[in-house]
């Protein structure tokens, strides 16, 4: 009998990397964006200064949604936050590498909630 094969989704009530970590590395531009985070952003009339501005001065714990292991790089997680920023509801994805802050996605959240 062969055994059945279940996907198993990492996930954490807490963030793996606080925004006690992630704003100084920001405010000291020791951070990027990905390509699709920028391009989504600029979709939704934002550009580089509204990424800045929303991670330092407007996420806070309280928007922590998930943390999850990153699609592409297995064993690498990513805190996700959910917020209102400039009247959009967005889903923020965010990971540290290296003590750069990278901003994985900067989109609209669909999700509804």
């Amino acid at each position: 009998m062969v055994a059945r094969c279940y996907l198993i989704v990492v996930r954490k009530a807490t963030a793996t990397y606080p925004l006690a970590k992630i704003k100084p590395l920001v405010k000291g531009k020791s951070w990027a964006a990905t390509r699709t985070a920028r391009d989504t952003a600029l979709a939704l009339g934002f550009d580089d200064d509204d990424i800045f501005d929303c991670v330092v001065n407007q996420l806070a714990d309280t928007h922590f949604y998930k943390t999850m292991e990153a699609d592409q790089k297995p064993g690498h997680m990513q805190d996700v936050y959910r917020i209102t920023y400039e009247g959009q509801r967005l889903y923020v994805k965010l990971q540290i590498i290296d003590e750069v802050a990278i901003v994985i996605s900067f989109k609209e959240d669909e999700s509804g909630s």
